[in-house]
């Protein structure tokens, strides 16, 4: 990240060490908590890789399912917005988040982009928190 001389250069989220994408991104105690808690959600645990491509390929990495590949690579790219969005707001207007506020805006955010862009049948938001990967499955309703 590019800073001033005069201004912070340690992690928005965690204030502990020294900002960059992969620290931001992956192991800072607040993403590396997020991560692991989505991932519980989705029934995928692995342990955090050292860079962000590795982490892109761990993410989808030997799912044949084109559907449910989609949908990983979706939710891949909402944790990266909301945790690039939390630390703009911790930035620019002060704001703090609990690690549960940005698991939660997590599913809620991927949820309606997966019904926008995935076009599957109905997945009522009960059923995507109690079984996101049936609702990966299902199939895409013709435009």
């Amino acid at each position: 990240m590019c800073w001033g001389p005069e201004e912070n250069s340690l992690c928005p989220l965690c204030d502990r060490e020294d900002e960059s994408s992969l620290h931001l991104f992956l192991h800072c105690e607040v993403a590396s908590s997020v991560w692991l808690r989505i991932m519980v959600w989705l029934d995928r645990v692995f342990l955090i890789p050292p860079n962000l491509f590795v982490h892109w390929e761990c993410w989808s990495g030997g799912e044949r399912k084109k559907e449910v590949k989609k949908g990983l690579w979706l939710i891949w790219h909402t944790i990266a917005w909301v945790m690039w969005k939390a630390r703009n707001d911790k930035i620019f207007k002060g704001k703090s988040y609990m690690i549960e506020d940005l698991v939660e805006e997590i599913k809620v955010l991927f949820w309606r982009w997966f019904l926008d862009r995935m076009r599957v049948l109905v997945c009522l938001f009960y059923e995507w928190c109690w079984n996101p990967q049936a609702c990966f499955e299902r199939k895409m309703v013709r435009p």
